[in-house]
């Protein structure tokens, strides 16, 4: 009868590969850091915009609150994870196998700002070609990208160990990020198609003369 060791016979649900810190702490730190900056530029943004623009559309005004607030939230989320990973676990890298909360819930709340931002950036393509086809297949693929978000934040908060996870969900991760990159950029693309269009056919007199004047100070040079 052949009798197996238990400790050899299978992968310990604790165990973790060489522990590292430049790619395991490091990105945490540097991360933490991009983004309280990138919220201190979203604190000015939010602050002109409400002294500049005070007659802007009810619904617009509440859109840019709404976003602050879900921003707010991630940036304590965020923290949250720096101190989890940086000071809780020091010295302690099984803490790492298992996500923290407050990286799971920053999951939820970029999901919310990405909604947010792209459904109110949905509504420009229906204001400059007053047809429906690009801001419904727009909010279709925002929808698409919201349902995978939060679908990823409730398997993040059932998580048992991250090893696992990352082997388990990676068709899932990788459809969260691609649907949102389509999303951003069928907005973008159609809203510079758009522009382009119309002010081709709108300011083609005042561009002709524009690049004529252009030519005109060049060929004095």
């Amino acid at each position: 009868m052949n009798v197996t060791s238990p400790s050899t016979s299978s992968t310990p649900q604790n165990a973790l590969p060489p522990f590292d810190v430049y790619t395991m702490i490091g990105p945490v730190v540097l991360g933490a850091l991009i983004n309280a900056c990138l919220f201190g530029g979203l604190v000015i943004q939010t602050y002109v915009y409400y002294a500049n623009f005070p007659n802007d559309h009810r619904a617009m005004k509440l859109t840019v609150a709404a976003v602050l607030a879900s921003q707010t939230a991630h940036v304590i989320c965020v923290s949250a994870t720096l101190w989890k990973v940086a000071v809780y676990g020091y010295g302690n890298p099984l803490t790492l196998l298992i996500f923290p909360l407050g990286a799971d819930a920053a999951i939820l709340f970029t999901a919310i700002t990405g909604v947010l931002v792209e459904s109110s950036f949905a509504f420009r393509p229906w204001k400059l070609s007053k047809t429906f086809t690009v801001p419904l297949i727009s909010l279709v693929l925002c929808l698409l990208a919201q349902c995978i978000a939060l679908a990823m934040t409730a398997k993040g908060f059932a998580m048992t160990n991250l090893l696992t996870f990352e082997i388990d969900e990676n068709r899932l991760i990788t459809l969260a990020f691609t649907s949102r990159l389509v999303c951003e950029l069928s907005l973008t693309l159609s809203m510079v198609w758009y522009l382009r269009k119309q002010r081709s056919m709108t300011f083609s007199r005042t561009t002709t003369m524009i690049d004529r004047l252009v030519l005109w100070t060049l060929g004095e040079h």
